[in-house]
């Protein structure tokens, strides 16, 4: 793993409605999330995502929501088939599946969504990618989703869930480039 400075966000609305470069100045940031974007759509555009990204150092993937608020669970052959292409394409590159959040939707048990989190980490860990577990940050001590972190619609992020998910990346992107620095600090002197 290098430290990275050139990194990409895909997903859907989520990613879209934030301004991950402003959180995240120092380094080089393209945004690539749509709203309203399924897992299915994420899959039939990601060969324009692959041409659009140039040299990236870490690739954070979160899609899923849209199908799950659909009652769409089968999703995890097409993205399967994301995470490879990732993977396959960008073999320098950190590839980070992020966990879908949890949601305020009284026809959506969050148990569903943790079954799919688990598959995901599966998922990642099968193409040698990074599993980021951002769902446990957003749920309270009871396993509900933390509604100051929502908004009104059950699924969207308030700017407070926003903050929460800037700094679980952040402590990713400072312990990739901690480990990386002292891994060329201790084989310098070797």
């Amino acid at each position: 793993m290098k430290c990275s400075k050139r990194i990409a966000f895909i997903g859907d609305s989520l990613t879209e409605y934030f301004d991950w470069q402003s959180r995240f100045p120092e380094y080089d940031v393209m945004n690539l999330g749509i709203a309203g974007e399924t897992v299915e759509g994420l899959l039939g555009r990601i060969d324009r995502i692959i041409s659009s990204i140039k040299n990236p150092d870490c690739i954070f993937l979160m899609t899923g929501i849209n199908n799950i608020a659909m009652e769409d669970f089968d999703i995890l052959e097409s993205y399967k088939k994301i995470v490879s292409e990732l993977s396959s394409k960008f073999k320098d590159a950190v590839i980070v599946v992020q966990s879908i959040l949890p949601v305020n939707l009284h026809w959506i048990d969050s148990g569903v969504i943790k079954a799919i989190n688990r598959k995901l980490k599966d998922i990642a860990y099968e193409f040698n990618a990074e599993y980021l577990d951002v769902f446990s940050f957003f749920v309270n001590a009871h396993g509900r989703s933390e509604d100051s972190y929502l908004l009104d619609d059950g699924v969207h992020l308030s700017d407070a869930g926003y903050d929460v998910w800037a700094k679980v990346v952040e402590g990713f992107l400072n312990y990739c480039c901690k480990s990386i620095s002292s891994n060329l600090s201790s084989s310098s002197r070797e």
